[in-house]
């Protein structure tokens, strides 16, 4: 079991499933929003195209987010990780695309499936004695098996946080 209390096994084999599961994992995101175009084209457009509070992303926002990390920022984590001796790395704050919300919702979906793609290409080329390389991310010390993770755990917060709103949103059709 591999958590944060115990420093998981480093022999070859595990280390290769490890990497294994971490780019499956990663490519999670691209199933996800394949599986969530038909259930979001199903709602009203106010679904998700407004957020609950004005510090709060839209779910147009949030998916366009997240193929903006990973087309801007996780890449270049990738390469530094590679190119310099423990690089200090830091995650951005989710920030809001301009004109996410007046962008078609399947276009946005199909970006994000496309940036994840890429970025899963990018992680899998990475040789395997360059996944131990030292690095920070916010303050922490790490390696690519720990960046990974951070991405993949970063995505399942921002997906299951958009569930939930969707789930708690009165989205009936008003009486009248």
């Amino acid at each position: 079991m591999l958590d944060k209390y115990s420093e998981p096994r480093r022999d070859a084999a595990t280390l290769a499933a490890r990497r294994e599961a971490l780019i499956d994992q990663l490519g999670w995101l691209e199933d996800e929003a394949a599986a969530l175009a038909p259930l979001l084209d199903a709602l009203p457009a106010w679904a998700v195209e407004q957020a609950p509070m004005p510090t709060d992303l839209s779910a147009k926002q949030t998916f366009a987010a997240l193929a903006a990390l990973d087309r801007d920022v996780y890449p270049d984590w990738i390469a530094r990780l590679q190119a310099e001796d423990a690089p200090d790395l830091e995650s951005p704050p989710l920030e809001a695309e301009e004109n996410a919300n007046d962008r078609d919702l399947g276009d946005l979906l199909s970006d994000l499936r496309a940036a994840r793609e890429a970025l899963r290409g990018t992680v899998e080329a990475v040789p395997a004695e360059a996944w131990a390389r030292r690095a920070t991310l916010d303050g922490d010390a790490t390696d690519l098996y720990g960046i990974a993770l951070a991405i993949v755990q970063r995505d399942a917060e921002h997906l299951k946080e958009l569930a939930y709103r969707l789930h708690d949103a009165d989205l009936r059709t008003p009486k009248g």
